[in-house]
């Protein structure tokens, strides 16, 4: 089998590596088909983030089910899948309560296609080992394409938990989205609309990603960031840039929520005796994944939702090194399955 390896940026190729074979009764091995850039990757990828290689890259994908231990019940040969991206061992505390994120079992902050955290492998590959499959494979409903919800690992729904249950809190509330990290700021406008935000006002500096913003029904702001947007009950910080979360906690209302996606490397000074007068819940985290992704598929398929605007390209898999050597916005590596459900 093959695994796409980042070396350093523009710098990827194909390494032949040994065939994955089960290890356990409930593991799962699968196939991508339709593979994608997480925003984390193109930092990587445009060496704007602290992780240098040889690793395998890539942690979100749709992929096909080739083989599954024997105390697999959820899937089977054939089924199209989406896999979780944190590894997880299913029956810990956190797993059980919503957080496979922060699993007790695994290395802290395990999962695919980063160095260091485990030898995972990396979604632009050949294939991948899926331990606890039962938890961790979630099927794409019958009639939604691979390459639409290439992102339901990871920017999907976490996209989906930055807004719709605080729009379910609070409905009709207005939401500010700092823009500028790439896909997921988007795809929060997308749910925040669909969700009932009577208003979704988005800053970025790029013309491409305005435009997006505009199709998915935001009010945008083109140009530098302000000390202060307004003030909104909820705020997503997805800029990758300090003074766009200074902006965001400085214009989120009183006991209003911000949520930041991360993508901030260096420390960041915050204003915390101001957030303390104001009443601020603030998080940062990876996101879920898992627990939101079933939910988030149905979006889609409901035609509630469609992220496919915020797709740059559709490339043929085999083309991935030269298509991430310079990767656009959310370009997706397909091909098609080669088994049929059973």
């Amino acid at each position: 089998m093959r695994a796409l390896i980042f070396n350093k940026p523009g710098d990827l190729i194909w390494q032949e590596q040994k065939d994955l074979q089960l290890q356990g009764p409930r593991e799962a091995i699968v196939r991508p088909i339709a593979s994608t850039t997480c925003d984390l990757d193109r930092l990587i990828l445009r060496g704007e983030a602290p992780f240098t290689g040889p690793f395998a890259i890539g942690h979100e994908c749709v992929a096909e089910v080739v083989d599954v231990g024997e105390e697999v019940r959820r899937v089977r040969r054939g089924d199209i899948v989406v896999v979780n991206w944190h590894i997880s061992c299913s029956h810990c505390d956190r797993c059980q309560t919503g957080r496979p994120n922060s699993c007790r079992t695994h290395q802290t902050g395990a999962m695919y296609g980063l160095p260091g955290l485990g030898d995972w492998g990396g979604t632009f590959s050949d294939s991948i080992r899926v331990i606890e499959a039962d938890f961790a494979l979630t099927k794409v409903p019958i009639g939604v394409r691979p390459e639409i919800v290439a992102s339901a690992a990871d920017n999907l729904p976490f996209a989906f938990e930055f807004t719709i249950p605080h729009l379910r809190a609070v409905p009709g509330a207005e939401v500010l989205v700092m823009g500028g990290c790439g896909s997921i700021a988007l795809y929060a406008v997308m749910f925040a609309r669909a969700g009932g935000a009577s208003r979704v006002v988005y800053y970025d500096t790029d013309p491409a990603r305005l435009d997006l913003a505009t199709h998915y029904g935001a009010e945008v702001v083109e140009g530098p960031t302000p000390r202060r947007a307004g003030s909104f009950p909820i705020v997503i910080d997805a800029s990758a840039q300090a003074d766009s979360l200074l902006c965001a906690i400085r214009s989120v209302e009183p006991e209003g929520i911000v949520s930041s996606v991360g993508g901030h490397f260096l420390p960041v000074s915050m204003p915390l005796f101001d957030m303390y007068r104001t009443g601020v819940r603030f998080y940062t985290g990876r996101g879920r994944g898992g627990p939101n992704v079933a939910e988030t598929l149905q979006w889609v398929a409901d035609g509630r939702v469609d992220p496919s605007a915020v797709t740059s390209q559709v490339a043929a898999f085999d083309d991935a090194p030269d298509v991430l050597a310079e990767p656009s916005l959310k370009p997706v590596l397909a091909r098609p399955p080669i088994f049929q459900p059973s």
